[in-house]
Order: C-alpha cells, then structure tokens, then sequence
C-alpha cells in the first residue's frame, strides 16, 4: 500500500502521488459511492496534510523536565538568570524595546528565585514607559513592589508609580490596543493607593494621600475627600502638607452643602472647619481665602433663614417668622438678609400684635 513508505514531513509532491495511489485504488472498489468516496479522499488528504505538518513544526518543540513542559529552543531562556540578563541588555541597549521586554520577562518566569528577577521585573517597567504605555510600565512597578520588597530599585520603582499616577490624573489616558482611549483618573487612584498601602512612610506616602483626596474632589465625590484629606492630617501629623489637608477638608464640606439641596448643617460645620483651620495657621496664604468661604457661607445661611421666614410670613403664621428673622438679625448680622429681616420684622410684629379675627359661624349667618 502507497501509505507504507509515506512518513510525516514528506513532500507536497509526496502527498500529491498519496493522493492519487488514494484515488486510483478507492476507483477499484466496488459496491462503494461516488459520494462516499470523494467524502474518504478528503478525510484522507487532510489528515496527511496535517500530519506533515506536526512532523515539520514538532522539530521546533523539545520536553523540558524542569519546568514540565514544551518549549522552543529558540525562545527558550539562556542557561543561567546572569546570561539571560546580559541578553536582555543588548536589546535594551539598542533600544529595541519589544525584544527587550520579551527577554527581561524570562528572568521572573524561569528564575524567580534569582535576584536578578526583581531587575528582569524593574527595566520590564522601563521598557514600557520608553514605549509610551504607562499602564503596563506601572504594572510592572506594582509587581516589583508587591513581590520584590526587599530589591534595592524599590525607591525609584515607587517613584516612577508616582510620576506615572500624577501624569493620569492630569489628562493623561490609558492605551488600549496601543492606542491611548481611557480616562487615566481611575489608574491614577489605584496607583496613589497602592503607594499609600505599600509604601505609607516612604517619600511619597504623604502625597499620594493627598493626591486621593484631590482626585475624589475633582470628581464632586466630596465625601471620599474629605475622609482621604482627613488620613493625612491623621496619619502624616508632622507633614508639610497637614495645613493644605485642612483647608481642603473645610472646603470639602462647603461644596457638599451646595450639592442637591442646601444643608445648613453641613455649611455650619464647613465655617467651623475654616475657623479652625484660620486659627491653627494664621498666617498661611489661604487664610484670605477661608474669609471669603466663611462670609459666603453665612450669606447663604442667613439667607436660608430669611426664606423660611418669608414663608411663615406668607402662611400667617407671624410667631413662626419673626423667630427666624430674628435668627438672621441676631446671628448674621453683617449680611444684606439681615438689613432685610430688620424691614420686614416690623410688619410681623404689627400683625402678630393685632388680635384675630374670627367669621361668624355659619348658623349665626342668618
């Protein structure tokens, strides 16, 4: 039979003449269909086909005990973590950076335990930002961090997280495809936090935090920023940055109390949290600042209070408003509701003086 001397890897040419020894025999059979036939010639053909195939690439895979699997000698790692390196420098060196992310990246999966894993991890990440793709550069930064803590490129690892969390939450966006699409804010906030997490009391501990409780502003999430502002003076008390943290927590709650409805209560708390922050540092630039939030802040709030009053006035129920516009007059003096309470307590008073009129009932109407 034609399949006897035929072996995986022959010719094209070899499994043409297979071919055909396939077709002249199935024509001498009998009692078989022209279809049945031509369904056994392509069965038949591709298998051949795919066979040679595997014996031409199955040259190209050899076992590997060590690590219990195939492996391509070609893309196999060099024999010792230091040749590998060395390897992947030349690449590095002449800028090649996708072969060289390629080579540096052998060195963590083929000798984790090999200080130099935590340098195949840390020029990954710098090959990365040469590339341009921040997201990836700082995931291998994070991984470095996470899994190398003790490797003496941990200071400038966090430092490059930092610079690369700071360059999204300005505008910068994440590349997907290799194309920059995403908003980079969320990268940026989980960049700050594992900073904060892994690294509190190094040089950017104090910043990152901070950093947070600006994003969360940013994005009107003024709870999560006061909360984010509040750990820094809580947990970096000899910070440079303690003086700008309360502010923010101050104005925090001031823009709160402008969302949705107005909260009076919350306002009060941000004027009591910009007189803290006045008389714990007096001669701080944004002292002038905090005036201005405090004045703002009582404006609104008298002038609350003169609306509510305005609107007891309007049911009638004189005791209700001159309560509050007494309030204005008594507690917020120095503001225009004031100079208006003080007009219209007068006519409340008159009203609230004179006694009530009553109908007659209605069976005394005739």
């Amino acid at each position: 039979m034609f399949w006897r001397n035929w072996r995986p890897g022959g010719s094209p040419k070899s499994i043409d003449n297979a071919a055909w020894a396939i077709i002249s025999y199935s024509g001498r059979q009998n009692g078989k269909s022209l279809e049945k036939m031509k369904k056994n010639i392509v069965l038949i053909i591709t298998t051949l086909f795919l066979v040679s195939f595997a014996g031409e690439s199955s040259a190209s895979w050899i076992w590997s005990p060590d690590i219990g699997k195939w492996i391509n000698p070609k893309k196999a790692a060099k024999d010792t973590p230091e040749e590998q390196f060395t390897w992947a420098l030349e690449f590095y060196n002449i800028n090649n950076w996708d072969r060289a992310i390629e080579e540096f990246q052998k060195l963590p999966e083929n000798f984790p335990n090999s200080r130099l894993a935590a340098e195949g991890v840390y020029y990954t990440g710098i090959c990365w930002q040469q590339k341009g793709d921040l997201a990836k550069a700082a995931d291998s930064f994070q991984r470095l961090v996470d899994h190398y803590p003790y490797s003496d490129r941990i200071k400038d690892a966090v430092k490059r997280e930092f610079d690369i969390a700071n360059d999204f939450a300005s505008g910068g966006k994440v590349k997907v495809l290799g194309v920059p699409a995403l908003p980079g804010q969320e990268k940026a906030l989980e960049l700050y936090k594992h900073i904060v997490k892994n690294a509190p009391f190094g040089t950017y501990g104090d910043q990152a935090q901070f950093r947070i409780g600006d994003l969360y502003k940013s994005q009107e999430e003024f709870e999560e920023a006061q909360k984010a502002y509040q750990m820094v003076v809580d947990d970096y008390p000899s910070s440079e940055l303690i003086s700008k943290a309360r502010y923010q927590i101050a104005y925090c709650s001031m823009q709160a109390s402008k969302k949705a409805q107005y909260d009076e209560k919350t306002a009060q708390r941000a004027i009591e949290q910009f007189q803290g922050f006045k008389q714990n540092f007096p001669a701080n630039e944004q002292s002038i600042e905090a005036d201005e939030a405090i004045k703002t802040l009582r404006a609104k709030n008298a002038m609350t209070n003169l609306e509510t009053a305005a609107f007891y006035e309007k049911q009638r129920k004189f005791k209700s408003a001159r309560v509050y516009y007494e309030a204005v007059i008594n507690q917020y003096p120095e503001t225009p509701a004031a100079q208006e309470a003080k007009r219209r307590i007068e006519g409340v008073i008159k009203n609230d003086s004179e006694p009530a009129t009553h109908s007659k009932p209605w069976y005394n109407l005739w």
